[in-house]
């Protein structure tokens, strides 16, 4: 049977520590990914009602004289 010495131990909590840091990266990754694309659904809402403001306001002040 192995015999557990302090390295392994010292190894299983270096490795159990990477693995934490990779999954905290992945999740950010993750949140970046899903703000990125709500970011840019609302970039699309807000230009198609800018569009549509400028043709109910011909005469306002962007210049619809």
């Amino acid at each position: 049977m192995t015999q557990l010495t302090e390295e392994h131990f010292e190894l299983h909590s270096k490795n159990k520590a990477e693995q934490y840091e990779r999954q905290k990266i992945k999740f950010l990754e993750d949140r970046i990914t899903t703000l990125e694309k709500t970011l840019s659904s609302h970039a699309k809402i807000l230009a198609r009602f800018q569009m549509t403001e400028d043709l109910k306001e011909p005469n306002d002040i962007k210049g619809g004289w």
